[in-house]
């Protein structure tokens, strides 16, 4: 059965074509499919007439990945059940995975805290926002980042270190994946990635990190993507919470390279530590017989 009516491939062919070539030619079908729907709402972006600007355009594009992706699977490899290939492996193990990864992130973002406190790095910002308003920022955060985790996860640990895996050693397709995760985050204008670069390493380490956690064995010879949404989501919503609800306000002790640059702590020796210990955890987990 041609799941992509109209184009023409030697689809169970593209299983042995090499990881990049296949990852290239995924993404040109998302892109035709997505340009004729797209071009009108950047016009009409450009002219006002579209609340969000390139919000729709850009969240299209992820709709339209999500459409293309179980029809590759199933024209490329035969997959009877796609999405549990990508990693939707049951509901109940996927939450359990996703309630232990947030937990586990939000609860590192604490410690990270909890340090630069101790330590005299920094002070709970008297100004920062209580009661309600904190509330409703920690409500907010949570679920800007779900929606990070989950769209970032699909598409990186669920479907690229997947793709690549299949022609290349586990190790190599999690390098890669993590390269590729890093880079992404900068397809910025130039100023705006010379302000992010102090971030690469953080962020190669966190793709890492969290390709680790997708490899954690939640059954025999199992895997599934709840533990590294759910971690992805803690950390971000940690990040969030400390951030846009101003708990922290660094006291200058220590230069900001220590803590993070721009509050960041991706860009910051104590996030790089952090982040090398869940490094050191998940790969632990996701390799129990070490």
């Amino acid at each position: 059965m041609n799941n992509f009516p109209g184009v023409k491939l030697p689809w169970a062919k593209l299983a042995q074509y090499s990881p990049l070539v296949r990852v290239a030619i995924f993404l040109l079908i998302v892109v035709v499919l997505w340009t004729p729907f797209a071009l009108p709402l950047y016009r009409l972006a450009r002219r006002g007439l579209l609340p969000g600007g390139d919000l729709f355009p850009t969240a299209l594009l992820y709709v339209v990945f999500l459409l293309v992706l179980p029809r590759w699977e199933r024209a490329v490899r035969a997959e009877t059940r796609p999405w549990a290939k990508v990693g939707f492996a049951g509901h109940r193990a996927l939450g359990q995975g996703m309630a232990t990864g947030a937990l586990i992130g939000a609860v590192s973002l604490a410690v990270l805290a909890v340090v630069q406190l101790s330590l005299g790095w920094a002070q709970l910002d008297p100004s920062g926002e209580r009661g309600f308003s904190l509330l409703q920022t920690a409500l907010v955060g949570a679920l800007a980042a779900t929606a990070v985790g989950w769209s970032e996860e699909v598409l990186f640990r669920g479907w690229l270190l997947r793709e690549l895996g299949q022609g290349w050693s586990p190790a190599v397709a999690l390098g890669g994946t993590s390269l590729i995760f890093a880079i992404a985050h900068f397809i910025k204008p130039l100023d705006a990635i010379l302000a992010l670069l102090p971030q690469f390493a953080g962020l190669l380490l966190l793709g890492l990190v969290l390709g680790w956690a997708r490899r954690i064995p939640i059954g025999t010879d199992k895997t599934g993507l709840g533990h590294p949404v759910g971690l992805h989501a803690g950390l971000v919503w940690g990040y969030y919470l400390l951030e846009v609800g101003n708990l922290l306000q660094p006291t200058g002790v220590v230069p900001a390279w220590v803590t993070g640059l721009d509050g960041n702590p991706l860009a910051g020796l104590l996030g790089l530590t952090l982040l090398s210990g869940l490094g050191v955890l998940m790969f632990r987990w996701s390799h129990p017989s070490r």
